[in-house]
């Protein structure tokens, strides 16, 4: 029977989350209160459920704690040293100052399918943003949502062969490739672009018509360079950190060297690599550019500053292991694994809102995915090798909708790193990554019940 008073306690308890990090309370402190809820309406161990919240964190932290800590040096460089700003001022004289939107959110886009772990993307592409923001005048607050348009859209899910989690767990479980149903994949990425762009764009318009421009105030004193002019390094100099970044992940994540590999010891051991060595042309080029003592003063301040969005990012992890350990979470699981409708349908709700309540779209993946019944009640129904592919595809991209809501981790890191908060960005979040994912989806899933399974 469903545990009707355990899955309210769940909603309610991801409400006064939600609410309490909206209202711009300390994490733990909305995470604690959380707890007390979910436990109440649950009847579990008050003691237990903390203990559950803490052991979370820890082990989420430590789990994190080297590709925040490397993205963190790695962005802090890329603006000191004048990389950021010198391209900015190329794609402000290629494209225009209008561009903002594109740029970011393109070059974003091409860090995560390039493999960079999208929860830290933001780290390398603020320095960036900022920089484009300052030159076209245009609002900070709507950065953090520019950069989520490439970080946890059509690039993490919809893009044929990214390889993101949200792209390869659902190839682990149904046999499909990472390139699967990639025409559905290519119109997703277009829905959720085009819409975003637009979008986007038009918010870029309305924010200038009510006076509303780029304020440095907004910004943590030091947090971003101000050079400009001739003591910016040459563009083909200032794109290299990127180029290396890309290029070294995506050769140390396949290659192995004998039966030497780093992926084998530590998944984020490539990127972190890749970072490191990129961080060190960093340092060479700061060196070469006679900026010795400011490249130097830039590793001692970003060794500290990764601590907030990744505490941030593992009290919200860790009351999802809170969640999760409950009766309601266990009931809500079994309900939605029992919808038997349209396989398709099925698989997009299901997922979509086990995301929501885990706040993680590669945690409503694996949830669901590990129910047998619930795939063998998808796979019975769709026998052929494109219909398993547009499941896939589905399920890839129904992963990151209700994912988004304000408790989610990653909004929460990227909201820190933009030093922004939910009360003058999560709007425009919202319609990016939550709004528009799903009706990309819903129209995924028209499509392959009409027999478009490609």
């Amino acid at each position: 029977m469903t545990n009707i008073p355990g899955i309210i306690g769940l909603v309610l308890g991801l409400a006064v989350l939600s609410v309490l990090i909206y209202k711009r309370v300390p994490a733990i402190l909305a995470a604690l209160a959380a707890t007390v809820v979910v436990s109440l309406f649950n009847h579990a161990d008050l003691w237990d459920s903390f203990t559950n919240l803490f052991n979370g964190i820890g082990s989420t932290f430590g789990t994190y704690f080297p590709i925040f800590f490397f993205a963190t040096i790695y962005g802090k460089l890329m603006s000191d040293t004048g990389c950021a700003n010198a391209i900015a001022d190329f794609f402000i004289r290629l494209f225009g100052q209008n561009s903002v939107v594109l740029v970011i959110s393109v070059t974003t886009a091409l860090l995560v399918y390039g493999g960079v772990t999208a929860m830290v993307v933001a780290f390398t592409v603020f320095p960036l943003g900022v920089s484009l923001c300052r030159k076209a005048n245009i609002t900070k607050k709507l950065l953090p949502a520019i950069i989520q348009l490439g970080q946890a859209t059509f690039a993490l899910t919809a893009l044929p062969g990214t390889p993101q989690l949200n792209n390869i767990i659902p190839a682990a479980h149904l046999g499909t490739s990472s390139t699967a149903a990639p025409v559905l994949g290519l119109i997703a990425t277009a829905i959720m672009f085009g819409l975003g762009y637009v979008y986007l764009t038009h918010e870029v318009k309305k924010s200038k018509a009510r006076g509303e421009f780029f304020d440095e105030k907004s910004l943590r004193p030091g947090s971003v360079s101000e050079l400009s002019g001739d003591d910016l390094p040459k563009p083909v100099l200032a794109f290299m950190p990127i180029f290396l970044l890309i290029g070294l992940y995506m050769v140390l994540e396949r290659v192995s060297f004998g039966d030497y590999s780093l992926k084998a010891h530590n998944p984020y051991a490539p990127v972190c690599t890749a970072m490191i060595i990129s961080i060190v042309y960093l340092l060479a080029l700061g060196v070469f550019m006679k900026r010795k003592d400011t490249v130097i003063s830039s590793v001692k301040k970003s060794a500290l500053e990764w601590v907030g969005p990744l505490l941030s990012f593992s009290i919200v992890v860790g009351f999802g292991r809170v969640i999760s350990s409950t009766e309601g979470y266990a009931a809500l699981v079994s309900t939605v694994t029992g919808l038997n409708m349209n396989p398709y349908v099925s698989a997009a709700l299901s997922v979509t809102l086990l995301a929501g309540v885990t706040g993680s779209a590669s945690g409503g993946i694996n949830i669901a995915l590990s129910s047998e019944s619930l795939v063998a009640s998808w796979t019975s129904k769709l026998t052929t090798p494109a219909q398993l592919g547009a499941l896939h595809r589905i399920i890839s991209v129904s992963s990151c909708g209700l994912d988004s809501l304000p408790h989610c981790g990653g909004i929460l890191a990227t909201l820190d790193v933009c030093q922004e908060s939910h009360a003058t960005s999560y709007k425009y979040i919202f319609v990016i990554t939550v709004l528009f994912t799903l009706v990309a989806a819903a129209v995924l899933v028209l499509l392959a019940s009409l027999g478009l399974t490609m």
